[in-house]
């Protein structure tokens, strides 16, 4: 039944749109100010104890411009929309729609923008990238989920420094809840932090974040120190991002965790790429560590449209699994 209801709810969305200006991946303009789109994910995942089929990341985004000195984006997303279990014959899901973003950009000037709401954490390169099928891989890094809050509710300051439009700053904070507390991976009402990003002629990107947060309902203390870094010319590009975060205890006690990945994508051509990736995690407190390989192939018919699969191999055990994804932006 959630599956019929998924299905139909697309073959409105398609009709609808056949009544405005649409294309894909950019979704309908329905007037100078809204521009109505979204996406939606589905995976396939098998290992060692189960075999899942999810259409999952079912969104829908709102965007445009008000005027020359002001934009907003609104971006409303149901995780594990239906879920089959092929392994006991089980299957389930939720469609309540989550707030991803919500925000507004007031644009003072070209190096100095205000971006307030919720909003994308601006550290690194693969947070900023949430919609699956703009990435290069169907898994998340470990980095990326585990280590710092993926969204913020407050306040980005953000521009490039004055006199050298090829350094990007960012400087934002939270001091209140979650606009949806159960849809952010680390709730929390106090987190702030800055982020710093160069580019080089030379086709290299070189950038780090430090910052500090406190999750919700606990006394726990954590600050971190981030650096990325970028090298992008066709047909290769390659990505590497660490972290490593403290964690302050009330008793004194302080724990490290440590994480990063190195990614390479080799595009054959606009459609075709071949991706390998390393990562690591060790959480001190937790006594974790993950050693993950992947190799993964991806294609694009259509660059709003997306076909990945990869295989992942963990140091720890039955952890290896086959990920296989259908994703389109329409």
């Amino acid at each position: 039944m959630h599956l019929k209801k998924f299905l139909s709810t697309l073959i409105l969305v398609s009709i609808s749109a056949q009544l405005y200006a649409y294309e894909l991946g950019h979704g309908a303009t329905l007037n100078d100010t809204l521009t109505v789109g979204g996406y939606f994910s589905s995976g396939f995942q098998s290992n060692e104890q189960k075999d899942t089929l999810t259409f999952d990341d079912v969104a829908v985004l709102a965007y445009g411009d008000i005027n020359s000195r002001f934009s907003y984006l609104g971006e409303l997303e149901a995780v594990g929309f239906y879920q089959k279990n092929f392994t006991d014959g089980s299957d389930g899901g939720t469609q309540k729609f989550h707030i991803e973003r919500l925000y507004g950009d007031a644009w003072i000037s070209d190096a100095f923008n205000i971006r307030f709401g919720k909003q994308i954490t601006p550290i690194g390169y693969w947070n900023l990238e949430p919609i699956n099928v703009l990435r290069d891989t169907t898994s998340n890094p470990l980095y990326s989920m585990l280590l710092f809050p993926k969204f913020l509710t407050g306040i980005d300051i953000n521009g490039y420094i004055p006199q050298c439009d090829s350094t990007r700053y960012h400087l934002f904070g939270q001091s209140t809840h979650d606009m949806d507390e159960e849809y952010i991976n680390i709730p929390n009402t106090h987190f702030y932090g800055l982020s710093l990003e160069h580019e080089f002629p030379s086709n290299i990107s070189v950038g780090g974040s430090i910052g500090e947060f406190t999750p919700l309902n606990s006394k726990e203390k954590t600050r971190f120190i981030q650096a990325n870094w970028k090298y992008d010319s066709q047909p290769l590009l390659l990505t590497a991002e660490g972290v490593i975060a403290k964690k302050e205890y009330s008793d004194s006690q302080n724990d490290y965790v440590r994480s990063g990945y190195l990614q390479s994508v080799y595009h054959f051509s606009n459609e075709h790429a071949l991706i390998g990736r390393y990562e690591y995690y060790n959480d001190q407190h937790q006594n974790y560590t993950d050693n993950i390989g992947i190799l993964g192939y991806s294609y694009r018919p259509l660059y709003p449209v997306s076909i990945k699969g990869e295989y992942q191999w963990h140091s720890q055990e039955n952890l290896d699994c086959v990920l296989l994804s259908f994703s389109v932006l329409f």
